[in-house]
Formats: structure tokens, C-alpha cells, sequence
């Protein structure tokens, strides 16, 4: 017997599905993530193709029938976050955001602290620098799902870390240099002030700060090493910046 809830949503992604059809991967308030199949949104005149567009704030009615994908029967917009969606840098870190949620939670976990932390990450992209607010949002996620960096202490022997260090994704946080596995890359004293301050910002109210291009780009690089060695594949996203950003 089919059950209809209603559900406050982010649409993180969606997909064609025959010649009519959209499946779309939904961030609940209530229910964490869900797949669900929107029959008909790809037909033109469908009430439903207009609202689900990626990265929209949505107010849903969903059947649920036990079997199979849950089924979209009602949405409606509260943000549609159009800004993200028209401008390609904005688009390229939304994507890494969806995608690393996707990749860190599995489908129908409670979790609404991580879905206001999505609203708030997602207002930021539309309206701040995306580099600096993807990796704020990025960080925060991370803490969310237990990937707290270890960078006062060396993450292999415990004592006080000295800086310069290296940064071991292995072990999730600083280490000394002699207990640094090969390849690791440099922790020096600006990467850490910047990680101090993403970790500890209010996202709702990030304020304004200046960061140069070198300690910039070398956040990145920790996150993103970081990103792909705890969720043990490469994303996509991360191909799609790297692109954007060599243009």
C-alpha cells in the first residue's frame, strides 16, 4: 500500500530516465538522501520539470509504495538557487558539495543538522566566492561524518606538532617529519590559520576576510586529497574544477 509524506528537500542531482521520465537524489530534512523518480518531468508541459532543477530548495509530497523508488507527487519551490545554476564556476563547486554528501552518507540516514549546513553552503555559492564557501561547506561535512583533521598533535606519535609538518591522509591530519609517510604533502603555519578559520566559521554569517592565492590553493589540495582518500574513489566533480579553473 503506497504511503505519501511530505518532505523539505535539496535536489543534489538527476538523471534522464526513458524518453519522459527524471530520477533525482533528493537531501531530506527528515529522511537524509533519497532517490526518487519524477514521472513525466522531462514532457514539457509537466507540472513538475519546472521545480526539479538541481540544487533547488524544495517542499515535496512523495508516495512511497514499500517496492522500488519512492515517486515525486507535488513539488514546490523555496529557493531555486538559479544563480548557482547559470554560472559555471558557482555549478563546477555545487557539484563537488553534491557530490561529496552523496559520498558520505548512504540513502534514508535522519541527519537535518547536515541538511541546514547544505541550505547554508548553498547560499554562500550563490552569493560569495564559491572556492572559499565550497571549502568551508566541504570541511563541515566532513566534521559531520566523523573526518575531524587532527592537526594540533601528530596524528602517528601525539606529540605537539611543530611547524612546518606534513599532512598525512592515511592517518587524518598533521604529522612530524619523522613520522611522515612518503609523499605527503607540506602543513606549514598559513595552511593551518586558514583550516582554523574554515572549521571554526559560522557559515550563516561567514563575515569578510581576505586569503592569498598560494595558501588558497593550498587548502585545496589538502581537502581534496583528503576528500578522495576517505571516500576511496576519485569524484567527478573534482575533474569538472579542475577544468573550470584552466580555462
Amino acid at each position: 500500500m503506497a504511503v505519501e509524506y511530505q518532505t523539505e528537500a535539496i535536489l543534489l542531482a538527476a538523471r534522464d530516465w526513458s524518453a519522459a521520465d527524471r530520477v533525482v537524489t533528493l537531501f531530506s530534512r527528515e529522511h537524509g538522501i533519497v532517490t526518487a523518480m519524477a514521472y513525466g518531468a522531462r514532457q514539457p508541459r509537466n507540472r513538475l520539470g519546472g521545480g526539479l532543477q538541481p540544487f533547488s530548495h524544495l517542499n515535496l509530497a512523495i508516495s512511497s509504495g514499500g517496492k522500488g523508488m519512492d515517486t515525486i507527487k507535488q513539488c514546490e519551490i523555496q529557493t531555486s538557487f538559479r544563480q548557482i545554476r547559470e554560472d559555471l564556476t558557482r555549478l563546477a563547486y555545487a557539484n563537488f558539495i553534491a557530490e561529496l554528501t552523496t559520498g558520505l552518507w548512504p540513502e534514508r540516514q535522519s541527519a537535518p543538522e547536515v541538511f541546514d549546513t547544505l541550505l547554508t553552503v548553498l547560499n554562500l555559492l550563490a552569493a560569495r566566492n564559491p572556492r572559499i564557501a565550497a571549502l568551508a561547506g566541504a570541511w563541515h561535512l566532513m566534521v559531520f561524518a566523523g573526518f575531524q583533521p587532527e592537526y594540533e598533535r601528530c596524528a602517528r606519535c601525539g606529540r605537539e606538532l611543530s611547524l612546518p609538518a606534513c599532512f598525512s591522509y592515511p592517518d587524518g591530519g598533521g604529522t612530524c617529519y619523522s613520522c611522515t609517510p612518503s609523499g605527503a604533502p607540506e602543513f606549514e603555519q598559513s595552511d593551518k590559520d586558514f583550516l582554523d578559520k574554515l572549521l571554526t566559521m559560522d557559515l550563516s554569517q561567514p563575515g569578510q576576510f581576505a586569503i592569498n592565492a598560494k595558501t588558497l590553493a593550498s587548502a585545496e589540495s589538502l581537502l581534496y586529497g583528503f576528500v578522495r582518500y576517505q571516500l576511496e574513489r576519485p569524484l567527478k566533480s573534482l575533474d569538472f574544477i579542475n577544468r573550470i579553473n584552466a580555462l
